[in-house]
């Protein structure tokens, strides 16, 4: 379903596109900027490491940053090659459980800590653009948005923190055996409330991502000649980037672009230089993933020596 969906998604976008000028755009970019933009991504992955590795430490699992690294990026390749980014989180979780000897709820706690670290950052950041930035767009759909996004990430947090909460969602689960893991990982995202520090890095680090990213977009737009107000991106790329992990499309393809398109379409960008900011976007996220298969490739490697 995810594979037609984003197939239709692209079809779409590429049958309402000029090829020819699409093509042009990315061609003809100013490599500065996109080395800027690029240089940034990078970095922020790295944040995204930090931000893992102080919710593994947390739980008494210290492994060196180099194993820690090498992990995130082979499980960004999985997250590229199979159509859902569950694969690279079963990879982190496996590859950890077994290098640390943990019992895999645990370390999979530390996975869904990390995800939902992210999405709060990204709420952070939105709210805080809106309210600074809205008199730039005025836009009621915005907000409207931003507001489902937020309900969201309390539902989240509740899960993860309230046992009262979940156990009110979970109780009636039927599969005995799912339930009880399903506790486990609960138990252990739970026992971060009695680890205060290790919850502020992460939101911080969530913030400090997630207040990158925008300038990512916004550098890849200049390269590509489209010279929109930064504010813009701060308001707009929280809401991409929220859309394109909904798990409806392989890796948010489709659906980051044609949110990219809907979105900026409403402050003056051409259609074909927004779906061009998305594809750049993508290449970054590419071209990461491709460092991961590499970084796996070596490690299994080792591993079976």
């Amino acid at each position: 379903m995810r594979i037609g969906f984003t197939s239709v998604l692209l079809v779409v976008l590429f049958g309402k596109t000029d090829l020819k000028s699409l093509f042009n755009i990315v061609l003809s970019a100013h490599f500065g900027y996109l080395f800027a933009a690029f240089s940034l991504f990078i970095f922020l992955n790295f944040l995204i490491v930090l931000r893992w590795q102080a919710l593994l430490k947390g739980l008494s699992m210290d492994l060196p940053l180099s194993r820690v690294l090498v992990t995130y990026l082979s499980s960004q390749f999985f997250n590229l090659v199979l159509p859902s980014t569950i694969g690279g989180d079963a990879l982190r979780t496996l590859e950890v459980a077994r290098h640390t000897q943990k019992h895999s709820s645990g370390v999979l706690a530390t996975v869904v800590l990390d995800r939902v670290g992210g999405f709060f950052g990204l709420m952070t950041v939105l709210v805080l653009a809106l309210i600074f930035g809205y008199r730039f767009l005025n836009d009621p759909s915005i907000i409207v948005t931003a507001l489902v996004l937020l309900g969201l990430s309390l539902f989240l947090i509740s899960i993860a923190f309230s046992r009262r909460f979940f156990h009110a969602i979970f109780k009636f689960m039927p599969f005995k055996k799912v339930r009880e893991y399903l506790y486990l990982i609960h138990e252990a995202t739970a026992s971060y409330r009695g680890r205060p520090g290790v919850l502020w890095t992460v939101w911080f680090l969530a913030c400090a991502v997630q207040g990158g990213l925008p300038l990512v977009y916004y550098w890849a737009a200049l390269a590509i000649g489209a010279k929109i107000p930064l504010a813009y991106f701060f308001i707009f790329v929280p809401v991409v980037t929220a859309i394109s992990v909904i798990p409806i499309s392989i890796g948010g393809l489709g659906v980051r672009d044609t949110a990219c398109v809907v979105l900026f379409a409403k402050v003056g960008m051409l259609a074909e230089k927004a779906f061009a900011l998305s594809l750049v976007n993508f290449i970054f996220i590419f071209i990461i993933g491709l460092f991961g298969g590499l970084s796996y490739v070596l490690a299994f490697s080792r591993r079976r020596v």
